[in-house]
């Protein structure tokens, strides 16, 4: 009879906040067994209680780097005394894991320099603002690092690629060598990523870990691509989505980023997404990024897949497509989060607010969509406004109340935003932008750029559908 399992966890289903299996004391667990993980369990025994909730900070530590430090010095490293202009940052760089020669055999000055600074464990970090709240720091910090530890050389060039690109956005020192950077990494991650074939489930973690890396690195850069690069990375995993459901929530995260890149922006271009997320998938999950919203993506897929249609038959509305919008339309009026039963003692009022104001802006600019699917803009304005008026309505609110905005809805912002046509509140939309889109500066130029298009083409007067947007949309794109 197997002896009975041991009381702690090993230190990835520690980190994972998974449950951990095992057979023996002395064997591994079988998720680092099937996934062929080094199962081991060395970190120290935590103190009993709960820690205070801004105290929380990951359970290794990791050396500082110095952000004003010059990392273009021509002075070799092994050569530099304490007296050496710069040592301090060279001597605590020297111990970082950036100089890690075995991991790291030809990283550049700089990029040493942005790898020690994004390991650093200490919020705020650059990585914080894509997430629905600092519950969610640490693992997702834990993640970062461990992307940098796998023996992947394409999972490292593009997480190096996307720490450039996060620096550079945040830092203006180093705005120009991030793009360098990044662009030359990005280049081999995308090369690779290519020629990733899916056998086991080791390839499928990595394809999605390398396609969040690239993601957000093609959202910092101008004519970055984020559409196309999403949609690759699910069409490779697509056939062995199933799986993809019985991973680790972390990995089931980082696809639904993927996922709601690609599906809000085939709702602004009427295309089909690659994968339809079932309404039952992720029941009781809170997501790091779209929080409670993951089940509102099977909704989203099927007025995708409406609007596809409308788009190639020149929006003839049949008694088909009547009863399908009317089907979508009112799932949603009756669709509800939810959550996991301790959902409230778990995470902080603020962001409980912020997550339930994620998926009403969700659902509402759904439902304007739909609307608009049915009548061109100009047409029954009145409803149109309303819905308008309360997704902005929640977006106001959330900042007031918890001094950010709401991650992953530039589109709720844009849907809302279309229906303005007053100068005066056009600008105060436009002003407004930046406090409402935080993902990077290229997000924000991207989303003026699209409500400026939208605006111009009704203010000629000519009759436009939703499903007309993508051409408008992409001519200014291609300026």
């Amino acid at each position: 009879m197997p002896s009975s399992a041991p009381k702690r966890a090993c230190d990835q289903c520690h980190t994972l906040k998974e449950k951990c299996r095992r057979l023996s004391p002395a064997a591994p667990c079988e998720r680092c067994d099937r996934l062929n993980h080094n199962c081991q369990t060395t970190r120290n025994i935590a103190k009993t209680g709960r820690k205070p909730r801004m105290a929380r900070k990951l359970s290794y530590n990791l050396p500082a780097s110095n952000l004003n430090a010059d990392p273009h010095s021509p002075t070799p490293v092994s050569t530099l005394s304490q007296d050496t202009p710069y040592a301090h940052f060279y001597f605590s760089l020297n111990d970082g894991l950036g100089n890690n020669t075995a991991l790291f055999p030809d990283l550049d000055q700089w990029e040493i320099h942005f790898v020690n600074l994004m390991k650093d464990i200490v919020a705020p970090s650059p990585l914080d603002k894509y997430l629905i709240g600092p519950s969610f720091h640490e693992t997702h910090h834990r993640s970062f690092v461990q992307n940098l530890l796998q023996p992947t050389p394409t999972l490292k060039h593009a997480t190096v690629a996307c720490a450039a690109v996060l620096l550079g956005d945040k830092y203006a020192q180093y705005n120009k060598a991030s793009v360098e950077i990044g662009h030359r990494r990005a280049a081999l991650a995308v090369s690779g990523l290519r020629s990733l074939q899916i056998s086991q489930d080791q390839d499928l973690i990595t394809a999605v870990r390398i396609g969040i890396a690239m993601v957000t690195f093609a959202m910092h850069v101008a004519h970055g691509q984020s559409f196309l690069i999403s949609r690759y990375t699910l069409s490779l995993v697509k056939p062995m989505y199933s799986r993809l459901l019985t991973m680790d929530s972390g990995t089931m995260d980082f696809l639904m980023c993927l996922v709601s890149t690609e599906t809000l922006d085939c709702l602004l271009k009427s295309e089909i997404p690659t994968i339809r997320i079932g309404e039952d998938d992720r029941n009781n999950v809170v997501d790091r990024y779209i929080g409670l919203s993951s089940s509102l993506f099977a909704h989203l897929y099927d007025i995708c897949e409406v609007a596809s249609i409308l788009r190639h038959t020149d929006g003839r509305m049949d008694i088909k497509i009547t009863k399908q919008l009317k089907t979508i339309q009112d799932r949603l009026d009756q669709w509800q989060p939810s959550p996991p039963p301790d959902f409230l003692e778990q995470f902080s009022q603020d962001e409980v607010v912020r997550m339930l104001a994620q998926t009403e802006v969700l659902r509402l600019a759904a439902l304007l969509i739909i609307h608009r699917l049915k009548h061109p803009f100009g047409q029954y304005d009145e409803k149109a406004l309303l819905l308008s008026r309360a997704i902005t309505a929640e977006f106001d609110m959330v900042l007031q109340v918890t001094g950010r905005s709401i991650p992953c809805t530039a589109l709720a912002y844009m849907v809302a935003s279309f229906e303005i046509t007053s100068a005066e509140e056009q600008s105060a939309i436009i002003t407004k932008s930046d406090e409402m889109v935080t993902f990077s500066l290229q997000s924000q130029v991207r989303v003026k750029n699209i409500m400026y298009s939208v605006w111009n083409a009704r203010s000629f007067g000519d009759q436009i559908h939703w499903f007309d947007l993508g051409d408008y949309i992409g001519k200014a794109e291609t300026k």
